[in-house]
C-alpha cells in the first residue's frame, strides 16, 4: 500500500453567529478527499478571538472572525489611514 500523495481536497466552511456579541466566525475544515485525512492549520493559536483566528485545540478546525463589508475597516483601510475604528 502506498502513502496517500493529498493531491485532492474538500473544504467545509460554516458561518457562526455569535447571539451574544452580534459577531460572525468562519469555521473552516479540511481533508484530503483520497483518504480522508482531516489537515492540521499551522500558526495559529488555540481559542477564540472575535477580532482575528483562532484554532480549534486539536487544530482541524480554524475559526476566523468575519464581518459585513463596510462594517469594519478593511487591511488598507488600516494601512493607509493607521485607523483603529471605522472612520471611513
Amino acid at each position: 500500500m502506498t502513502a496517500c500523495k493529498h493531491e485532492n481536497f474538500a473544504a467545509a466552511v460554516r458561518v457562526a453567529r455569535l447571539e451574544d456579541s452580534g459577531r460572525f466566525m468562519a469555521e473552516i475544515r479540511i481533508s484530503c478527499t483520497a483518504c480522508g485525512a482531516p489537515f492540521q492549520f499551522l500558526g495559529l493559536e488555540p481559542g477564540l478571538d472575535l477580532q482575528g483566528a483562532r484554532v480549534s485545540i486539536d487544530g482541524l478546525e480554524a475559526n476566523i472572525a468575519i464581518a459585513p463589508e463596510g462594517t469594519q475597516p478593511s487591511p488598507l483601510q488600516r494601512m493607509v489611514h493607521g485607523v483603529q475604528g471605522f472612520d471611513a
